[in-house]
């Protein structure tokens, strides 16, 4: 399948978790990747896995770093227009959520969050928009069903502040790149098990044990009983990206079951 042939995506926190799905899922459509991430060993998996799904090595190009750095969003940018010579899609994908309650947050976990998930992700795409608007591209930011919804856990509030931020970005963003040809988009995806959240600290989850039976609650919470997979993510980034989305700019797709009906 070569739906997205020689197109050009950037995707950030591409190392794990949804991230690397995406990547995975793309390199089977001929897409071009430029993958980011601060583990190295895990974003070279990353390329291995996409390199098994038929796409060259020189196609996946990888760049190691912190977002929340001025200077490694200026190189990372550098770093893919001079190996594709274009870009055509930028995924905000990155992010963390360390979970306290608002009782106990502290100013240096609300600053990092904010960092990771909306700052970088604003100042990257700022980055960005002269190559998208050569390519007549588009963004797509990775959100979260938390941006409305509260769920019944404590500590969310500053994730899902900034999540709620992403949205909204999206909304600017689809209205003031339109005549540009530019499209911007968001996907909300529901609870998916990657590492995210016992590299995040929820209260009470410190083994897989206790990772299954928090997710598990999750599930039985679900009108669909059940929880998102991670490869249900990729299709709908996949197909935003592709020409049968052309006219879809400042949408919010929740894939999550329909959980966020309840709340």
């Amino acid at each position: 399948m070569d739906e997205h042939k020689d197109r050009v995506f950037l995707i950030t926190g591409s190392s794990s978790g949804i991230g690397e799905g995406i990547a995975v899922h793309l390199a089977k459509t001929g897409a071009r990747l430029s993958l980011t991430g601060r583990n190295k060993v895990n974003l070279e998996a990353v390329k291995d896995k996409c390199v098994t799904e038929g796409l060259s090595p020189d196609k996946v190009l990888l760049c190691v770093g912190d977002l929340t750095s001025r200077d490694f969003r200026k190189s990372l940018v550098e770093q893919t227009i001079g190996h594709f010579g274009r870009l055509d899609v930028k995924v905000n994908n990155a992010g963390m959520g360390r979970q306290l309650p608002i009782s106990t947050e502290t100013e240096e976990n609300f600053d990092e969050i904010m960092n990771v998930n909306i700052k970088s992700a604003c100042f990257l795409t700022q980055l960005v928009i002269p190559y998208l608007k050569a390519t007549k591209g588009c963004i797509i930011n990775i959100s979260s069903v938390l941006s409305t919804a509260t769920l019944k856990m404590p500590g969310t509030c500053t994730y899902s502040m900034s999540k709620a931020a992403m949205d909204a970005f999206t909304r600017g963003l689809a209205l003031e790149l339109a005549p540009h040809g530019v499209r911007a988009n968001t996907v909300r995806p529901g609870a998916i098990r990657t590492n995210f959240y016992t590299r995040d600290n929820i209260p009470g989850v410190v083994d897989e044990e206790s990772y299954s039976k928090f997710l598990d609650a999750i599930a039985k919470e679900n009108p669909t009983g059940r929880n998102t997979e991670q490869e249900e993510v990729a299709p709908i980034v996949c197909f935003l990206a592709s020409d049968k989305a052309s006219h879809i700019n400042g949408v919010e797709i929740v894939v999550d079951g329909g959980r966020h009906i309840l709340y």
